[in-house]
C-alpha cells in the first residue's frame, strides 16, 4: 500500500467579525449596608497592613513593598477584577472559587503602603456614597467594595503545604537542619528578585539556615530550597511574601527490575544521518557503552553533576532512551536487527541513590529541567523532549496549577516546543481483597479512582503532551521450582495498576495518551498473604540495560509509557518538516498525534464498567470515567503517512477570539458506502497563554462543533445571539440540533477544557447513512472553531494559534480512491494547489 503526504486545506472565507461581551451572564453585587460593612472593611484593612509590617518588623525587614492580603467577596466579575488590579497597582498572585457558589477568594501584592492607603481612600468614598471621581467612578465604586466581604493578612498556617504540617506536628525536640521547598509570590518584575532573594536571606540568618542557590522564577512565583531548623521555619513561616513551604518529596522512583534473560549479540543497522528524528531524553543519563546506543546519541550534558559523569549510573534513562530510538522491543527481529529511527540528545538531569534515580537536594527540579531544555533547543535545535519524572509528594487534588508544570507550559508555548511527560506512579499500590481473578482486576482497576492515584506534577502540565500505562501483556510468567505462582491483575491493554489517572487543570483530559509500560502481578506468600510481584518478565515493559554484562531490562512504570509516544512524536516532526518545507508548529505535532489515538472497543467496555467509589453524583458518567483512565487512547504510527485507506488533512491557522473558522469537508460516498468499519477523527490543538495565579488557568479556550450541513444565515445568525450578549460555552449547543452530527464522540463540551482535543465518528461496515440525506448528492462536513478569553492579558488581543486534523478511515484492503477524493474536493492550501501530481512517500 503506497505512502503519501498528508493533504493540507485552508478554511472557508465566513461573514464578518463580530464582538460580545466578555461575561454576560456575571452575577450582580450584593446589596450592603455601606456604613457597617465600610467600617468592617476600614478595620481589617488596617489590622491587616499592621499584621503585616509588625511581622516584617519582628523578622529583621525594613520595608513596606509587596504587601500581601487575601481578599475575599461574592459576584466578583471579570471586569471587576481587572478595575481592582489596574486601578490600584495590583498583582494578582492567586485566584480560587468555593465549589458551588459565586464566593471568590484573592491573594493580591500591594506595591507598598501607599497603595493599601489608595484603596482605603476609595473605600471611604464608598462609605459615605460620596460622587467624587478620584481613581473610580461612583459606580464603579458601588460594584468593587459591595462585592468584597473582608480583608486579611495571610497567616503560617495558611503557608504550610499538608506534609510539613504533618510534619511539625511530630517534629522532635532535637531535630536539626532539614531542607524545604518555598514557593514565594512573584509579581513578574525581574528587578525585584534580587531584594526577595536578600530578605529571605535575611530572616534565614546565618547559624546554619540558608537559601540553596537562587530562586527559580516561573510566571507568578519565585522557587527555591532552604535548609532551616525548627526556628528558622518558623521566620520563614511568618513572612507574608511566602506563598507556601513543603517538605520535598522523592522523586516518582522506578520500580524494582530483574534481568531479562536476553543472552545474544544484537546486530545494529544504523542508516541515520544528521537530518534523521531528534529528541531529547530529561532523565538519569544514557549508558552510550550499549552496543544499541553508541551511535545515536547526538550530545551529553550533565546537569545533575552529583556523580561527576554523563553517563547513567541508575539505569532509568538508559531505559528511556532505548524506546525513545527504537520505539519497541517487545518482538524483536529473529535475525537479531535492530534499526535505529531516532537520534536522541541526553541531558542528565538526575543521579542514582541506592537503584532509584533522585534530583540533587540544593536545587529544584524545575531549575534543572527548565535549564537542560533551554540548551538542548538553542544548542542543537531539539524540539522535542521526554521528561519520565514526576514529585510524588505534589499531587494535583483541583485548584490552582502546579508549579512544575506550569513551568512547563511556559516553556512549551515560548519555544513552541512539544514535551512529553510520564503520568506518575503509585510505588506500593493497596493490595484489594478479592475472591476471583475477575474481581482483583475489577478492584484493582476501580482503585485507581482513588486519591492516591491522581496526577502528581509535572503531569497535569496542559500544554504538554501526558501519558499513562497500560499492560502489554495478560499472563504472569510461570515461576520455576517451588512456589505459588502469581496471578495477573489486568488483561492486555487494561491500565496498570501502578499509573496515575485524571482529569488534569480545570477537568481537562489527562492524561492524553495511554502506552505499554508494564505491570505488576500478585504472588500468594506464606499464610495466604499477597505481595505485588514487580518484577514479572512477562509484564515488564522490555528496554536497554544500562551495563555491559547484558543488554536488555524490564521495566515497568509510565516512565516506561512515555517514550513511545516520543518516538512516534520525533518522526513525525522531521516528516512534516520534510513535507511543509519548515518547522512544523508543536500544535500540529500534538493535534496529528491526537488524531491517530484509540481505544479497542475491550478498552473502552473496560473502562465503562469502571466505578468510583468517591462520585456522589445521581446520573452515571461511563465515558467520562472511560477518558479519565485511558484519555483519548493509544497512539498508532499510521499518523506517519497517509494511504489509500487512511487519509489525514490538516490546517494551521490563528483565530481572533471573537470570531470563529469555517472548513468545509467533503465526504465521498464511495467512503460511507464502502463495506467496512469507518470513522472520521477530528482533533484540535492550541497553545493559550497560561497563569498560575488564575483559577481559570488557561487565558482562553478554543473548541469545536462538527455539523453535517450549515449556511451563512444560521451563520449570521449565530453571529448575532453573540453580539446581543449571549457570549457563552452553550453557543453551539443553540444551533439548529438538525444541523449536527451527534455520533461524534465525546461532545465538544466534554474536552473544551483541554488544549488538546480529540472527536470521533465510527460506524460498522454497513453504517453511515447519518451523513446522507435526500438531495445531497455530494456530502459534505462542516468544522466549525470558536474560543472566548477566560481572563484579560496583556496580549488579548493577538489571535490564538492552531491546528486541526481529520482523517478518513476504513479497515479494508478496497481501494476506493479516497486520497484523491478528498485532495480534489478538498480547499486546498496555496503550496498544495501548487502540486499537480502526487508523488507517494515510501519512507517512514
Amino acid at each position: 500500500m503506497a505512502n503519501y503526504d498528508h493533504i493540507q486545506i485552508e478554511r472557508q472565507e465566513t461573514v464578518s467579525t463580530y464582538r460580545g461581551r466578555p461575561n454576560p451572564a456575571a452575577p450582580k453585587p450584593p446589596v450592603r449596608d455601606r456604613k457597617r460593612h465600610g467600617q468592617k472593611l476600614s478595620e481589617e484593612i488596617s489590622q491587616a497592613s499592621k499584621n503585616v509590617l509588625d511581622s516584617r518588623k519582628n523578622i529583621g525587614i525594613q520595608t513596606d513593598k509587596l504587601m500581601v492580603l487575601e481578599l475575599s467577596g461574592e459576584a466578583l466579575s471579570g471586569d471587576l477584577l481587572e478595575l481592582l488590579i489596574n486601578k490600584f497597582r495590583l498583582s494578582l498572585v492567586e485566584e480560587t472559587a468555593e465549589p458551588g457558589s459565586n464566593q471568590s477568594k484573592l491573594i493580591v501584592q500591594f506595591e507598598d503602603q501607599e497603595a493599601i492607603a489608595q484603596f482605603n481612600a476609595e473605600r471611604a468614598l464608598w462609605e459615605d456614597d460620596l460622587p467624587d471621581e478620584v481613581l473610580l467612578t461612583h459606580a464603579q465604586r458601588r460594584n468593587l467594595f459591595s462585592c468584597i466581604d473582608a480583608v486579611r493578612s495571610l497567616t503560617p498556617e495558611d503557608r504550610m503545604g499538608p506534609h510539613l504540617k504533618d510534619f511539625i506536628k511530630a517534629i522532635p525536640k532535637d531535630m536539626g537542619f532539614f531542607i524545604v521547598n518555598i514557593d514565594v509570590w512573584y509579581n513578574n518584575n525581574p528587578s525585584e528578585i534580587l531584594s526577595t532573594e536578600r530578605q529571605i536571606r535575611s530572616v534565614l540568618g546565618t547559624q546554619g539556615s540558608q537559601l540553596l542557590g537562587d530562586l527559580f522564577a516561573i510566571s507568578g512565583l519565585l522557587l527555591g530550597r532552604a535548609k532551616v531548623n525548627e526556628f528558622s521555619l518558623n521566620a520563614l513561616l511568618s513572612m507574608d511574601i511566602i506563598s507556601s513551604i513543603e517538605l520535598p518529596a522523592e522523586i516518582v522512583t522506578q520500580e524494582p527490575h530483574e534481568l531479562y534473560q536476553y543472552d545474544y549479540v544484537p546486530i545494529v543497522n544504523d542508516t541515520l544521518d544528521e537530518t534523521a528524528p531528534l529528541a531529547t531524553v530529561l532523565d538519569s543519563g544514557i549508558f552510550t557503552g550499549n552496543p544499541l546506543l553508541k551511535s545515536v546519541v547526538v550530545a551529553e550534558e550533565d546537569f545533575d553533576t552529583t556523580e561527576h559523569t554523563t553517563a547513567d549510573m541508575n539505569g532509568h534513562g538508559t531505559g528511556v532512551a532505548g524506546i525513545v530510538v527504537y520505539g519497541d522491543f517487545s518482538t524483536p527481529d529473529e535475525s537479531r536487527i535492530f534499526t535505529p529511527l531516532v537520534r536522541i540528545c541526553s541531558a542528565k538531569i538526575m543521579h542514582d541513590e541506592d537503584g532509584d534515580p533522585y534530583f540533587r537536594e540544593d536545587v529544584r527540579p524545575e531549575r534543572l529541567v527548565r535549564d537542560a531544555i533551554v540548551y538542548f533547543y538553542e544548542t542543537y535545535g531539539c524540539r522535542i523532549f521526554n521528561l519520565s519524572a514526576g514529585d510524588a509528594g505534589s499531587m494535583y487534588n483541583g485548584g490552582r496549577q502546579l508549579s512544575w508544570a506550569s513551568m512547563l507550559d511556559d516553556l512549551a508555548r515560548e519555544l513552541d516546543i512539544v514535551i512529553i511527560v510520564s503520568a506518575g506512579n503509585v510505588s506500593d499500590p493497596e493490595i484489594p481483597e478479592f475472591e476471583s481473578r475477575e474481581e482483583a482486576m475489577e478492584k484493582v482497576r476501580d482503585q485507581l479512582f482513588a486519591q492516591d492515584h491522581r496526577l502528581i506534577d509535572p503531569a497535569t502540565s496542559a500544554l504538554s503532551v501526558t501519558v499513562g500505562s497500560i499492560s502489554r501483556s495478560s499472563e504472569p510468567a510461570v515461576l520455576r521450582g517451588t512456589g505459588i505462582n502469581p496471578i495477573s491483575v489486568g488483561l492486555k491493554d487494561h491500565p496498570s495498576v501502578f499509573t496515575r489517572i485524571g482529569k488534569g487543570v480545570n477537568k481537562s483530559i489527562k492524561p492524553d495518551f495511554v502506552d505499554y509500560g508494564g505491570n505488576f502481578s500478585l504472588r500468594q506468600i506464606s499464610r495466604g498473604a499477597s505481595r505485588w510481584l514487580k518484577t514479572d518478565q512477562n509484564l515488564m515493559e522490555p528496554t536497554l540495560n544500562h551495563t555491559n554484562d547484558r543488554v536488555f531490562k524490564g521495566y515497568c512504570g509510565t516512565s516506561f509509557a512515555a517514550p513511545h509516544v516520543t518516538h512516534i512524536a520525533a518522526r513525525l516532526e522531521r516528516i512534516l518538516e520534510a513535507q511543509i518545507d519548515g518547522r512544523p508548529s508543536a500544535n500540529l505535532i500534538r493535534a496529528l498525534l491526537a488524531n491517530s489515538a484509540k481505544c479497542s472497543n475491550d478498552m473502552q467496555t473496560w473502562g465503562e464498567m469502571s466505578k468510583d467509589a468517591d462520585y456522589t453524583g445521581k446520573d452515571n458518567p461511563k465515558h467520562d470515567r472511560f477518558m479519565r483512565l485511558y484519555g483519548y487512547g493509544k497512539i498508532s504510527e499510521q499518523i506517519l503517512t497517509s494511504t489509500d485507506n487512511h487519509v489525514t488533512l490538516f490546517a494551521e491557522d490563528r483565530l481572533p477570539l471573537r470570531d470563529f473558522h469555517l472548513y468545509k469537508i467533503p465526504v465521498p460516498k464511495q467512503f460511507l458506502k464502502v463495506r467496512a468499519a469507518k470513522s472520521i477523527t477530528v482533533s484540535l490543538a492550541y497553545n493559550p497563554v497560561t497563569r498560575i495565579s488564575r483559577k481559570e488557568y488557561l487565558a482562553n479556550n478554543l473548541w469545536i462543533e462538527i455539523f453535517r450541513r450549515i449556511d451563512e444565515d444560521t451563520l449570521i445568525k449565530y453571529k448575532a445571539k453573540r453580539e446581543a450578549g449571549t457570549d457563552t460555552e452553550d453557543d453551539f449547543k443553540k444551533l439548529p440540533d438538525e444541523y449536527k452530527i451527534k455520533d461524534f464522540i465525546p461532545g465538544y463540551d466534554t474536552v473544551q477544557k483541554s488544549t488538546l482535543q480529540q472527536r470521533r465518528w465510527q460506524k460498522s461496515p454497513t453504517g453511515g447513512a447519518d451523513l446522507l440525506w435526500p438531495g445531497n448528492d455530494e456530502p459534505y462536513i462542516y468544522i466549525l472553531i470558536s474560543g472566548k478569553e477566560r481572563f484579560k492579558y496583556a496580549q488579548q488581543e493577538q489571535p490564538q494559534s492552531y491546528a486541526l486534523c481529520v482523517t478518513f478511515a476504513y479497515e479494508s484492503e478496497e481501494n476506493i480512491d479516497l486520497y484523491n477524493q478528498l485532495r480534489n474536493n478538498v480547499k486546498l492550501k496555496a503550496v498544495e494547489r501548487e502540486r499537480d501530481k502526487v508523488q507517494p512517500r515510501i519512507k517512514i
